[in-house]
């Protein structure tokens, strides 16, 4: 249900946040955060704590004062169950989770910041997620049988906010990034596609370009400590 834990500390460059089929639960740690739907469109300002729903294009974000952020990569299903329904990650800015949650939401995030290290601050995260999950049990089971169910599966899809076919191909996509050979120069990008489920190299590019907004050499080419689904921004 909860597919990982994360942390990027960097030094808040402007940089685009590419697509998942995931949602994540991001709380900030340090730093003012601007969101921005693309490269130039209106800049939205974040501080605390979000929820960044299932999304088709590469979000753009930076701050002041450098950027702690701690997250958690959830199963949209997962998410409906312990936020409710969540907007289509269509170009709207993510919703905060102090609107979903309340207080709740600001007492994870004071766990966080005044966690003497990180592997404290993991821990507090993961017993947050534990405790939440366990209040939502009955919601979480709803949905469950409402995906085991091919009637409801596609109607359920849509609610979360893409198309069977398209969280499919998300998932081939978070593959992608997170395959070592991505960065190696000598694997061809046919080979990469045979091994991720694309019809051939020139699928496999054109989707990349249409949800990254990068080419694929430029993913390539990137600085191989950036988490896989971080572009920065020239």
């Amino acid at each position: 249900m909860v597919r990982e834990l994360w942390l990027l500390d960097d030094g808040g460059e402007m940089s685009a946040g590419l697509p998942k089929p995931y949602v994540e639960l991001v709380v900030s740690l340090t730093g003012r955060h601007w969101w921005r739907a693309t490269p130039d469109g209106q800049e939205h300002l974040y501080t605390e704590s979000w929820v960044t729903p299932l999304q088709d294009r590469p979000r753009y974000a930076r701050a002041e004062g450098g950027r702690r952020l701690m997250g958690a990569r959830l199963e949209p299903w997962l998410a409906t169950a312990l936020f409710g329904p969540l907007s289509p990650g269509d170009g709207r800015p993510p919703p905060k989770l102090h609107d979903l949650l309340g207080e709740d939401a600001a007492s994870l995030r004071s766990a966080l910041v005044e966690a003497p290290d990180e592997a404290t601050a993991f821990e507090r995260f993961g017993t947050w997620l534990e405790r939440r999950v366990a209040e939502s049990a009955a919601d979480i089971a709803f949905c469950v049988d409402t995906l085991s169910d091919r009637s409801t599966r596609r109607r359920y899809a849509r609610e979360i906010g893409v198309s069977p076919k398209r969280w499919r191909l998300l998932h081939r996509l978070d593959r992608v990034l997170r395959d070592p050979e991505l960065a190696r120069a000598g694997r061809s990008f046919a080979h990469l596609a045979q091994d991720h489920g694309f019809s051939d190299q020139a699928h496999l590019c054109r989707e990349l370009m249409r949800l990254t907004g990068s080419t694929p050499s430029r993913l390539r080419r990137r600085d191989r400590n950036d988490p896989p689904h971080l572009v920065r921004q020239d």
